[in-house]
């Protein structure tokens, strides 16, 4: 029995690898036209200009996105777009100077969580916004929403257009059936019956949100839309109190620059 599990967790690690990268773009499945107005914490992450991965507003000078979309990079070639419904807008550009990644972060894509600092604070407007934390998790079924700019179908180009899909909450205990050894304390899942609406690889780092507030952090999933494999996010409740501390310290300049992770 263990045996079998170890296949069926290696299989489902290959698939989770093969949609997370993040500079190969992915999708909102099943989804439909949102406006920046709905989600102004909602960024545009971009490498030498191309859009490969979102990320949320959670400070003015500090975005939240997933380590896997950004372990590879240099920050010096990457900036983030912010207050934007469509790609082509000119919105508001502003380079990364430094990436921190969790320090936990490993090749299962546990503690799948990352800070961006911006080269200069955000002014808030009514399309820049910044997005709350979750401290706890909804019931299972509860309605969640992830949006992102990824591709509609797989193999195809990147949406123009801002995405929004609602789906439901899944209790660890039945993703697990699915996921089994894989699926961490640090990560939840959402889907609906049947599947067909989801978020992919170039939806990583994206916010899934509950009310107004950010519950998880795209991050992983085998296939995309499945019927029998929820999509996985990063648990920003699980993970809140290292997002808050770490942010603490960026805005008090108790990080000193040899501590920061230039991934």
């Amino acid at each position: 029995m263990l045996g079998q599990l170890i296949v069926v967790a290696l299989l489902a690690f290959g698939c989770a690898n093969a949609d997370t990268t993040g500079t190969v773009g992915g999708r909102i499945v099943g989804g439909t036209d949102a406006e920046i107005r709905q989600y102004p914490h909602q960024i545009s992450l971009r490498y030498n200009g191309r859009h490969f991965c979102g990320g949320s507003i959670y400070r003015s000078k500090i975005i939240l996105t997933a380590t896997h979309c950004v372990s590879d990079e240099d920050p010096t070639n990457i900036t983030i777009v912010a207050g934007i419904t469509a790609l082509k807008e000119q919105g508001v550009e502003v380079p990364v100077v430094k990436i921190i990644a969790h320090e936990k972060y490993n090749a299962l894509n546990d503690y799948d969580v990352a800070l961006l600092v911006l080269a200069q604070k955000l002014e808030y407007n009514e399309l820049i916004q910044p997005i709350a934390l979750a401290k706890e998790r909804p019931v299972g079924g509860s309605p969640v929403t992830v949006t992102g700019w990824g591709t509609l179908v797989s193999g195809g180009v990147l949406s123009e257009t801002l995405q929004q899909v609602t789906v439901d909450y899944v209790e660890q205990s039945t993703c697990r059936r699915s996921y089994f050894l894989l699926l961490t304390k640090r990560m939840l899942c959402a889907a609906v019956e049947g599947g067909g609406q989801d978020a992919c690889q170039g939806d990583s780092g994206g916010p899934l949100i509950v009310g107004n507030e950010q519950l998880g952090v795209v991050s992983w999933g085998f296939g995309c839309g499945s019927s029998n494999f929820p999509g996985v996010y990063s648990s920003v409740p699980d993970l809140a109190d290292w997002i808050e501390a770490t942010a603490d310290a960026i805005e008090s300049d108790d990080i000193a620059v040899d501590q920061y992770s230039f991934l």
